[in-house]
């Protein structure tokens, strides 16, 4: 379990969470992504940023179904049931690069910060 330290509420379908999961955000790198599990249903969401120093994962998530709205309306001081990651492959930066510029669209587009 995962404990929520800051919530923020983006607008009526988004929700930034903060929770404390200090080994993933040890390891965690831009582009990974987290699974979670509320009531049985297991997500994946993208790690929107993490804070090797605090011990925090933040994510942000769009309500889209039965397990989006129950985590929404979580709050600080709560617990997420399952909380495993990070997973999946790292944003890679082309050798030397100075500056990158990402496009996306979408919720699911974080990339938490970049390391060179």
């Amino acid at each position: 379990m995962v404990k929520i330290v800051h919530k923020k509420v983006l607008n009526p379908s988004v929700t930034l969470l903060e929770v404390e999961a200090p080994l993933i955000a040890k390891k965690a790198k831009a582009g990974q992504f987290i699974i979670l599990r509320e009531q049985g249903e297991r997500i994946p969401l993208t790690i929107a940023d993490y804070d090797r120093e605090k011990g925090t994962v933040t994510i942000i998530f769009q309500k889209v179904g039965l397990t989006t709205e129950l985590l929404a309306e979580l709050n600080e001081g709560d617990s997420i049931r399952d909380f495993v990651g990070p997973l999946g492959l790292p944003t890679e930066l082309p050798e030397g690069a100075k500056r990158v510029c990402v496009v996306g669209g979408g919720v699911g587009c974080g990339l938490g910060p970049l390391e060179t």
